[in-house]
């Protein structure tokens, strides 16, 4: 009886080291997240302009659009230019840009200023622009793709 009871304590430690010394299960691996794709923005984008310019205070700019024209893309960095209203003529400007990793927020530079924005669709961007100096000036540009 001694002899089975050191036999079934041996067969028993046997098992417990044998379950002691296994490899842990391989964690499970997170996937890694895809880029999101980048969107095509060449084209004709056009739309209003709301604005606060220092010493005129607050417009919604009544019956003047602008317009972005991007006529080049590579990747995540475009071109183009900017038409709009300035003191009753149109007025076109060189402009530059890029979107961000996230498919979708814009930063534009242009002559005088800055401008950062967000793709909200396949047709719609929407636009800050800033501009410091003497004569300061904000503005939402809300644009429809034509």
């Amino acid at each position: 009886m001694k002899k089975v009871i050191v036999v079934l304590a041996i067969l028993f430690v046997g098992i417990l080291l044998a379950g002691c010394t296994t490899q842990p299960a391989a964690p499970a691996t997170t996937p890694t997240p895809t880029a999101p794709a980048i969107p095509n923005i060449i084209g004709t984008w056009t739309g209003t302009m709301q604005s606060y310019d220092e010493g005129t205070g607050f417009t919604d700019n009544p019956g003047e659009n602008l317009s972005i024209v991007v006529t080049e893309q590579q990747g995540r960095i475009f071109s183009g230019n900017m038409i709009y209203p300035m003191n009753g003529t149109e007025k076109s400007e060189d402009i530059a840009g890029t979107i961000g990793r996230d498919g979708r927020t814009l930063t534009l530079v242009e002559k005088n200023g800055y401008s950062s924005g967000i793709i909200v669709s396949d047709n719609e961007i929407e636009l800050t622009y800033m501009r410091d100096g003497l004569q300061f000036t904000t503005a939402v540009d809300s644009l429809m793709k034509v």
